[in-house]
């Protein structure tokens, strides 16, 4: 019979940081977290001197312990509930622009490039590596329409280990020739990716990382028939769905002009059949009262991407009204019109919107670490799997310390754990992150500098 202590492969001692709900955060001091070998939460003990710490270890050996000095703690890793991996090829570029003509002048020309997989590849490659490296375990990416680069992006997100929902974009009008598609097509080939994603989770002997999403890129890209066939196929395979939604004025008019017979934008989604509790829509930053609403009734998920927002000039998105609805809300950095893959980024971002949309109910620490982790999960339909530090879910982690090598964060002698931690969700970067873990297993991020 298995003894508890043969069932652990890891145990870290000393500071814990998570979110019990979005209105506090848990600090768990001298704290003791077990990880079983299956990579998920196996204990939690609270208050552990160092003169009780064998006696809690329960028999584990010391050789599976990992030490935190004191400016070092693990906090649940990152959610990204929208970001476009061949557009981190122009990250940083093209904020002069609004949304309509930011598409039509960078994102079009730099994603025809990718029909040629090899440089899907590479380019991926730098992608998923950087999303990583800046703490991100868990990803809803956009790939493009070509089939085999999409298949690449699942190969290159396999090999580097973070959890995905990877999309095959769909588009068969109103864009460049160059990144059209038929209605038949389109299905033919997004059929086929979820085919491919199937093939390859079923080799794997632990559970899969990657999961094929319906990504119609947005309602002006795609005739009513297309709608239709994708929200059968999220149907048919019970799939997760992703799109835009009421991003910028000019695109809501657009929208409306082709689906009239719709009562309002997110409504087009709705008579679809793409619009239910696996959905994320990103943006919402112009929504009305009743598209809310019906997002709330459908159990949508709002992926919240201000840092994108005020790049494209679209807007500020009602985070608060969301959540007064009780919504699912997580936060995107929606690469490239956010230029950062950093969801420190994103939280900050989210923290000014907030501030200047309304000074006095402003998003607060707690809410935006929240929205970092437990939120982007149950936006995902993660929540019982990632988030959080509970009994039973996956360990998802970043080891952080605040003073390492070249930190951009100060601590000083002064400071608590929670000052340190607050220091780094609004100072620090990915110099702060000495380990990710995914599943239980430390990920090896290609390019990043070692680290002891």
């Amino acid at each position: 019979m298995q003894t508890f202590a043969s069932t652990i492969s890891k145990v870290f001692y000393g500071t814990l940081i998570h979110s019990i709900s979005i209105k506090e955060i848990e600090y768990i001091l001298q704290g003791l977290l077990f990880i079983d070998n299956q990579g998920k939460i196996a204990k939690i003990v609270k208050n552990v001197s160092l003169d009780k710490l064998d006696a809690a270890l329960e028999g584990v050996h010391t050789d599976k312990l990992v030490r935190l000095t004191g400016d070092q703690f693990v906090i649940p890793g990152f959610v990204d509930t929208h970001i476009h991996a061949p557009q981190y090829a122009f990250c940083g570029n093209g904020h002069d622009l609004p949304l309509l003509e930011w598409l039509d002048t960078y994102t079009f020309p730099a994603e025809s490039r990718f029909a040629d997989k090899d440089y899907a590849r590479r380019l991926y490659s730098k992608s998923v590596a950087r999303s990583l490296r800046n703490g991100t375990t868990a990803a809803c990416w956009y790939a493009t329409i070509h089939l085999e680069s999409c298949k690449e992006l699942v190969q290159v997100i396999q090999e580097q280990g973070q959890r995905a929902y990877v999309g095959k974009v769909n588009m068969n009008q109103n864009s460049p020739d160059f990144l059209v598609e038929t209605t038949e097509s389109s299905v033919r080939d997004t059929r086929a990716f979820i085919e491919y994603v199937k093939d390859v989770n079923s080799k794997i002997e632990h559970k899969p990382l990657v999961t094929p999403i319906i990504t119609p890129r947005f309602a002006i890209s795609c005739t009513s028939d297309l709608l239709a066939e994708l929200g059968k196929l999220a149907e048919e395979y019970q799939l997760p769905i992703q799109s835009h939604l009421c991003e910028n004025m000019n695109e809501i008019g657009f929208t409306m002009s082709l689906f009239p017979e719709s009562v309002n934008y997110t409504a087009v989604y709705a008579d679809h059949g793409l619009l239910n509790d696996r959905t994320v829509m990103a943006h919402c930053v112009h929504m009305k009262d009743e598209e809310l609403d019906l997002i709330k009734e459908k159990e949508a998920g709002i992926s919240h991407c201000a840092n994108s927002n005020f790049n494209l000039k679209s807007g500020i998105a009602n985070v608060r009204k969301m959540l007064n609805k009780e919504i699912k809300v997580g936060l995107g950095t929606d690469v490239a019109g956010g230029y950062t893959p950093s969801i420190l980024e994103a939280l900050r971002a989210s923290r000014t919107a907030s501030v200047a949309l309304d000074m006095e109910s402003s998003l607060v620490v707690a809410e935006l670490f929240y929205l970092a982790t437990v939120g982007g999960a149950r936006v995902m339909g993660l929540e019982d799997t990632i988030g959080n530090f509970e009994v039973g879910k996956e360990f998802d982690a970043i080891l952080v310390n605040a003073s390492t090598d070249n930190s951009p964060v100060d601590i000083h002698d002064h400071d608590t754990v929670e000052t340190s931690f607050e220091k780094y969700l609004f100072v620090g970067d990915d110099r702060n992150h000495e380990k990710i873990f995914v599943q239980g297993k430390e990920v090896r991020i290609p390019g990043a500098a070692s680290r002891k």
